[in-house]
């Protein structure tokens, strides 16, 4: 009889910078069905509006079909086939009692999975990649453009040693993180500020509002996958620190925000003051607001409730890989003589006890 093996989880590194990749299989290829699905809804949008005379708001669900594709193979893959046929039993009802309201809850519930599992991927692409440039970026001499990306987006201080980068290896989730959730609303809706400016404010747009808000939720989905991914620095508490206070690098993310934001309140002042004598816009604007908050609390759910976890889990496994060991943490220019003192000049000198201190994590749940 074969004796059964355990399986391990592995971690590959790139050949260029040598971080651990915590992509797996699935993700390449979800990946690239939805580049695919996303390039050929711009083409059906596109002769859409131009051979079969769809305005731009009519036409824009056919581009939240890769969402729902992907949506839709998660609930088959998983088996989840209570919830899919109770979805599919909901749409059919509703389109008797209600036609327009069937395209809602197709977006609220299946294209929000679909944003959710594509949340999941950008974060396990992108991850270490920007850990590893904000680890380094303050010992360089000269900053490529994508480390002075890094420095803008986190406002990563100068006189920081961002060598002394860390995480929490103990991570328990036993509710949702309503805070996290509250600020990516906040960051949804600035993006959605810029365009609204860029719609009322530019004289060669006329707005038809009829039925726009229940389009304009294509437009929320793909503003929650630019803004949520972004949740993973302060689900691990990605830091700084010092002998002062540690920098987050989500509390950066967040103030360079609140920095763009205050140029664009001017603007928002003229968006009211092109608003007000026009109620059907601001009708179109307080739906908006409306539908960033309902679509990012049911996508939270989605991504916290069924993707974070596993996300989470596999950070925490490649951080052992990225940082084995934490090389410049407890660091002191101590005045105590150590048994390791080997008499050699500049060799840093700890308290043995530090040495070797096995550090116990727990899974994240």
């Amino acid at each position: 009889m074969k004796e059964k093996t355990e399986k391990k989880r592995s971690f590959s590194f790139s050949k260029k910078s040598r971080l651990p990749s915590i992509m797996r299989k699935k993700d390449k290829q979800t990946a690239i069905l939805f580049i695919v699905l996303f390039v050929a809804s711009i083409v059906a949008y596109y002769i859409m509006m131009k051979d079969y005379g769809f305005t731009i708001y009519t036409g824009l669900p056919v581009m939240a079909s890769p969402f729902f594709v992907i949506g839709l193979i998660f609930y088959i893959v998983n088996r989840r086939y209570i919830a899919g046929a109770f979805i599919a039993g909901v749409s059919i009802a509703a389109y008797f009692l209600m036609p327009s309201s069937v395209l809602f809850i197709l977006y609220l519930l299946v294209c929000t999975e679909g944003v959710a599992m594509m949340v999941e991927i950008i974060q396990r692409k992108m991850f270490f990649g920007i850990m590893d440039v904000a680890e380094h970026v303050n010992l360089k001499d000269k900053l490529t453009f994508r480390d002075r990306l890094v420095v803008f987006m986190f406002s990563i201080p100068v006189d920081l040693d961002t060598r002394k980068l860390t995480i929490d290896r103990n991570i328990l989730r036993n509710k949702l993180p309503w805070k996290d959730m509250f600020f990516t609303m906040m960051l949804a809706l600035l993006f959605c500020m810029f365009l609204w400016i860029y719609v009322f404010l530019n004289p060669t747009i006329t707005l038809e509002t009829n039925g726009v808000p229940i389009y304009t939720f294509t437009i929320i989905l793909y503003l929650s996958v630019i803004v949520m991914p972004w949740n993973i620095f302060s689900t691990v508490n990605a830091r700084i620190t010092s002998e002062y206070r540690d920098f987050k690098l989500y509390s950066g993310l967040l103030d360079t925000f609140k920095r763009m934001f205050i140029p664009a309140f001017a603007a928002i002042l003229f968006l009211v003051f092109s608003i007000a004598t026009r109620p059907d816009d601001l009708y179109y604007v307080c739906m908006s607001l409306a539908m960033i908050a309902v679509m990012i609390v049911f996508t939270s759910v989605m991504y916290y409730t069924s993707n974070e976890t596993s996300v989470v889990n596999d950070v925490l496994d490649g951080w052992e890989e990225f940082q084995p060991t934490d090389v410049y943490s407890r660091y002191e220019e101590g005045h105590t003589v150590s048994s390791l003192d080997d008499d050699v000049p500049g060799t840093p000198r700890r308290d043995p006890s530090e040495c070797f201190s096995p550090e116990l994590r727990g899974h994240y749940r």
